[in-house]
C-alpha cells in the first residue's frame, strides 16, 4: 500500500509542478527573468483535443500536445499555450497574444527572453503576432507551416522578428524561405530541413530533431539562458 501511496504522491506533484508553468494565461506574478515560450499547436488539436489522431493520415499517430508542453517546460520555460477551437478567427488569438506579450514586456521582461512557437495551423498565428508586434527582437518559431500557395498570402505583409523555420524534407509543407526573401529588412532567418521520413507528422510528437534546435537558437539570444535535455524526448 505504501508505495501506491508513495505514486499517488509523486504523480500528484508533477501535476502541481508542471501546472505552475505550463498556462493558458500569464503566471499572476510575472518572473521578470524568466523565460517565456508561447506554443500555438496544429490544427487536429482544434478540431479534436489532445492526444488526437488525424484520420487521413493516422500512420503520424497521436499528436501529443500536453506531452509536447510538457517537454519545452523542462528545458526551464514557463508555457503559455491555449488550445483553440473550431469557428473562432486566428486573429482572436493573435491579438489576445500581443497583449499577453506587453504585459511581459511593461513587466520587465526582455524581448529576447520571450519566444513564439507555432506547429502547422499554428504557424499563421506566429506570423500575425509578428506583424502587430512590430518587435525586431521578438523571436518566432514555425514549424511545417508553409503550404505551397497558402504561404503566398505572407509574402507582402510587413514581419518584424528574428525567424527560425523548421520543415521536415518528404513534408508536403515546403519551404517558408520566399517569405522571407521577399523581407529584405529581415536580417536573421535560418531554415533548419530535417531527414527524420516523418513527413508532417514530425511535429506531433516532442522529437529531439526539432526541440534541440529550437532550444539552441533561443539560447544564441537569450543571455544566461542553458538548454537542458529532458528525458521526455522520443528519438530522432
Amino acid at each position: 500500500m505504501k508505495p501506491l501511496i508513495v505514486s499517488i504522491l509523486l504523480c500528484l506533484l508533477y501535476t502541481w509542478a508542471t501546472a505552475q508553468h505550463i498556462q493558458h494565461d500569464l503566471p499572476d506574478t510575472i518572473d521578470a527573468a524568466g523565460y517565456y515560450l508561447f506554443y500555438l499547436h496544429g490544427g487536429v488539436v482544434t478540431n479534436k483535443g489532445d492526444n488526437a489522431i488525424n484520420d487521413p493520415v493516422p500512420q503520424f499517430g497521436p499528436y501529443q500536445y500536453s506531452r509536447i508542453l510538457d517537454t519545452l517546460r523542462a528545458h526551464g520555460f514557463y508555457i503559455i499555450s491555449e488550445r483553440r477551437f473550431p469557428g473562432v478567427d486566428d486573429s482572436v488569438y493573435a491579438r489576445k497574444i500581443v497583449q499577453q506579450i506587453d504585459t511581459l514586456l511593461k513587466a520587465n521582461v526582455l524581448a529576447r527572453d520571450i519566444i513564439l512557437v507555432g506547429a502547422s495551423a499554428g504557424t499563421d498565428i506566429v506570423l500575425q503576432v509578428s506583424v502587430l508586434l512590430k518587435n525586431p527582437q521578438m523571436k518566432y518559431v514555425i514549424m511545417g507551416g508553409c503550404w505551397p500557395n497558402e504561404y503566398k498570402t505572407w509574402l507582402t505583409m510587413p514581419l518584424k522578428g528574428r525567424f527560425l523555420s523548421i520543415i521536415e524534407s518528404n513534408d508536403p509543407h515546403g519551404t517558408c524561405n520566399k517569405i522571407f526573401e521577399t523581407h529584405k529588412e529581415i536580417k536573421d532567418h535560418h531554415e533548419i530541413k530535417l531527414e527524420t521520413g516523418l513527413s508532417h507528422g514530425f511535429l506531433y510528437k516532442p522529437y529531439a530533431a526539432w526541440v534541440n534546435p529550437l532550444v539552441q537558437w533561443f539560447q544564441i539570444y537569450a543571455a544566461g539562458y542553458r538548454a537542458r535535455t529532458p528525458a521526455l524526448i522520443d528519438g530522432h
